[in-house]
């Protein structure tokens, strides 16, 4: 099979990062604002600028070169302090003076005015603040995304979701399982279609699932272990392993329930709950070696799957082009949900060079009354970059070895 299928695939997946990462960095700006910190430039890619504008906050909004990731930078941030107290030319105290008598607070950043106070002028909860805004900007934008969709398009549910056969000698048939059972839970969640027991035994491989059945009129609890498989899905050219019990299901009486306004909201947050839980889940398992590195996906995996998506999205048959692409732009912008939701825990683990690490570091200095000495910033940060540089190429070797199956890496 030829990669040149994912060509196309490449501006909507740059689409879809930039997205993701413009709230990511929105979410740091948002909250640095609110406590009043000047904000040198909101950069979207890196590299040279394309487009570039100052606000009148003295804020360069910019639009770089290479379409890949974004950035937030504050006044202060690396800055050594003699470089923030600058004495103001004349060519521009007239500008400062009329800002400060309208009640703003302004610094000289590179011979520009600036709104604001130094980063480091924040106390250290502030910056924390700041620091976990990025992250929580990506759980509102997942949990808004997915209350849309719940208003626009209703909730599937299903008055029963019933076991249609058991294979022989699988797990399932082993824990107990037989046609006809009507799932109730599984995992201490309620089920209301397939996808519910699914989505749980697929991430639980060699872990035991507790299971609450009817059989008949009597209740029974039943625990089951998946066993690991290797599955390809032709529709997304995708290779993956994952759990499996060995159960056919069906979902009875399916119907679509409309949601309200309140409802989509509470749903989006139940949504962004269960995907937050579903990451945890898989980094517990990659912690404790259950899971292998093969589980995660870096930016190849992820133009993988928008490739996937978009091929399978534009193949379907009877369906005109216009609807198509609308089709299209819902799945991606589910995608850019669950995809800010990964993103914004992974910027929370406790490495120094992310949003984590940052809080870490900042409580450090809270509870000693002192920051951490440069050296050990630094070397905390050259440890992190080293760590997550090494975790990307890790991934993209993983993503790279699970593209379809007829490219020389691939078989």
């Amino acid at each position: 099979m030829d990669i040149v299928w994912l060509l196309p695939a490449v501006p909507l997946f740059l689409l879809v990062i930039s997205l993701v990462i413009t709230v990511h960095e929105l979410g740091h700006y948002w909250v640095g604002r609110m406590f009043g910190a000047a904000v040198e430039s909101f950069s979207l890619g890196f590299g040279r600028s394309i487009l570039e504008k100052r606000d009148s906050r003295g804020t360069r909004w910019r639009l770089n070169w290479i379409p890949l990731g974004g950035f937030v930078k504050f006044v202060g941030e690396v800055q050594l302090a003699q470089d923030l107290n600058q004495e103001i030319p004349e060519t521009v105290a007239t500008e400062a003076q009329a800002l400060e008598a309208r009640g703003k607070t302004t610094i000289l950043h590179e011979n520009q005015i600036l709104v604001g106070k130094p980063y480091t002028h924040l106390n250290p909860w502030q910056r924390i603040a700041v620091s976990l805004g990025g992250p929580f900007a990506n759980f509102i934008f997942a949990a808004l995304i997915f209350a849309i969709m719940g208003f626009a398009f209703g909730v599937s549910q299903s008055k029963q979701v019933q076991v249609t056969e058991v294979i022989a000698g699988g797990p399932a048939q082993l824990a107990g399982f037989k046609a006809q059972d009507i799932i109730v839970k599984v995992a201490g969640r309620t089920v209301t279609s397939s996808m519910d027991v699914t989505s749980v035994t697929s991430l639980s491989a060699r872990e035991p699932v507790a299971f609450n059945i009817r059989r008949g009129t009597e209740e029974l609890s039943l625990s089951v272990t998946p066993v690991e498989k290797e599955e390809i899905d032709p529709a997304l050219n995708t290779r993956q392993k994952i759990g499996r019990i060995g159960m056919g299901l069906t979902q009875v009486d399916t119907s679509l329930r409309r949601l309200n306004p309140i409802e989509a909201l509470g749903y989006g947050v139940s949504r962004t709950g269960e995907a937050l839980g579903q990451t945890f889940n898989v980094v517990r398992r990659l912690v404790t070696g259950k899971e292998g590195i093969d589980k995660l996906s870096g930016p190849v995996g992820i133009l993988h799957l928008t490739g996937g998506v978009t091929q399978m999205t534009m193949k379907q048959e009877g369906v005109d082009l216009g609807r198509k692409l609308g089709d299209l732009a819902w799945v991606l912008v589910q995608l850019a949900a669950l995809l800010s939701v990964g993103i914004g825990f992974f910027n929370l683990l406790p490495l120094p060079i992310l949003d984590g690490g940052a809080v870490v570091m900042t409580l450090a200095e809270a509870a000693t009354g002192k920051p951490l000495p440069d050296k050990v910033q630094n070397d905390g940060l050259t440890i992190g970059l080293v760590c997550l540089v090494t975790f990307a190429l890790v991934v993209t070797l993983q993503d790279t070895l699970r593209l379809p199956i007829g490219l020389p890496w691939g078989s």
